[in-house]
């Protein structure tokens, strides 16, 4: 008899792609032990041709093996390889959004987007960090440094900093010297991280972060506001302005 299966855990491998019948079989497979094509189609109630169509589309995702050629037997897989199948559909949906803004930017040149609130800035900056390329550099001109934590939180900046390190990503800094000692303790703790601090900067409500071809500008104001510019000549105009300010009247 084919079992019931919880509701959420249904809508979640649907959204990785699976299909009803996939699941049927995989959650089969995963509680009953490795069996035939046959006996499969029988246990889920479904008939033999979906079973080994649904098999087979399983197999090519890594969630279960073939074992032996003649009168075989499959194996579900650790539910684990679902997380690399997420991170596969997380990278083609990536390059898709990618390729789709490059066409959109033929026509406008850019693209400019507001985000507002505290949940939204903490799902753009986990985002924002999985989509920077790997081994660049992201550049900071902070003007707040304890509103931004207590924004995102420790678990989310953790999180950030994770992927960040992960990625060979760097970190460059230039803050008022209020906030010296805080950036160097900073610093001496995470990798990957410089900082400068610039006389006459003063600390404000204001942080601004270049990235590849996107400036934000962040505002810690109720609610929170970040307005991004991507726009690949206007990022290379931010840093070449964030360099001049490294080198002069730094420290």
């Amino acid at each position: 008899m084919s079992k019931i299966i919880d509701l959420q855990l249904e809508k979640a491998l649907l959204s990785l792609g699976l299909s009803g019948k996939e699941i049927q079989i995989y959650i089969e497979l995963l509680q009953a032990g490795e069996m035939s094509a046959i006996t499969l189609s029988k246990n889920v109630e479904l008939h033999r041709q979906f079973v080994y169509n649904a098999l087979l589309t399983l197999k090519e995702k890594g969630l279960v093996s073939q074992i032996g050629l003649v009168r075989s037997k499959w194996r579900a897989q650790n539910p684990r390889k679902l997380i690399f199948l997420a991170e596969e559909r997380e990278k083609k949906a990536v390059e898709a959004s990618e390729m789709l803004l490059a066409m959109m930017h033929k026509k406008v040149g850019q693209e400019f987007a507001i985000t507002e609130g505290t949940k939204a800035f903490r799902n753009r900056i986990i985002e924002k960090i999985r989509q920077t390329p790997r081994d660049s550099t992201v550049f900071m001109i902070c003007g707040e440094w304890d509103r931004y934590f207590d924004l995102v939180g420790e678990f989310v900046h953790a999180e950030w900093d994770r992927i960040r390190i992960s990625r060979g990503i760097h970190f460059r800094i230039i803050g008022p010297e209020s906030l010296g000692k805080t950036m160097h303790t900073s610093a001496s703790e995470r990798g990957l991280m410089e900082y400068r601090t610039m006389g006459g900067l003063k600390q404000s409500l204001v942080n601004t972060v270049i990235s590849e071809d996107t400036v934000d500008f962040d505002i810690y104001s109720d609610p929170h506001l970040t307005f991004s510019i991507k726009n690949a000549e206007v990022a290379q105009s931010q840093k070449t302005f964030f360099e001049a300010l490294w080198m002069a009247n730094t420290k």
